[in-house]
């Protein structure tokens, strides 16, 4: 991501930072926090999808990044998802980028996105268990789970990834940390 590119994005994110639907470090601390995602994930995504959206993070800086990849961004805020589609139309990547207002644990049951995904992130999103059971459906086989980690992480529990259809967690050693996962079925 070139320097101009940073900018529009560090706009977009202190807009989103503003009202309140990002953490209040800088947003630089923001910006190179996703990036970490882009630094574990296996290969670069051709489709992916990004649960619980909120202000961007992850899934802004990771369009940025892989201008190859197309996206879901979900949102269950209606707010959120008209400010996050306004953005990315702003941005140019209306063409890659689909911003859905929908509950992600709702989205696996939909034949559109059903095991499409090579990647499906998350950041602050809820329970391991939430997550998983939001994630698993989305997944392609051999696609892969990332999720940013509480600060004193514990690796998942493998019963609770195998019941999902996913291989046991590969939590990330160095910070930032992540939860890693690839669906085996």
């Amino acid at each position: 991501m070139d320097s101009a590119d940073r900018a529009k994005l560090a706009d977009v994110l202190g807009q989103a930072q503003g009202r309140g639907w990002i953490g209040g470090r800088g947003i630089d601390q923001h910006i190179e926090h996703s990036l970490g995602f882009a630094s574990v994930v296996a290969a670069i995504p051709l489709a992916a999808v990004d649960l619980g959206s909120g202000g961007g993070l992850p899934a802004l800086v990771l369009a940025a990044v892989w201008p190859q990849s197309k996206w879901t961004l979900v949102e269950s805020s209606l707010s959120r998802a008209a400010f996050l589609e306004l953005h990315c139309a702003r941005l140019g990547w209306s063409e890659r980028v689909d911003v859905l207002h929908v509950a992600a644990e709702h989205l696996g049951g939909d034949e559109q996105y059903r095991g499409r995904a090579d990647l499906v992130t998350a950041r602050s999103f809820g329970p391991p268990s939430s997550v998983v059971e939001a994630a698993a459906p989305l997944l392609r086989s051999g696609g892969e789970l990332i999720v940013s980690a509480a600060p004193k992480p514990t690796p998942w529990p493998s019963d609770m990834l195998a019941n999902q259809g996913m291989a046991p967690d590969r939590l990330t050693q160095s910070p930032p940390r992540f939860h890693r996962s690839t669906r085996t079925s």
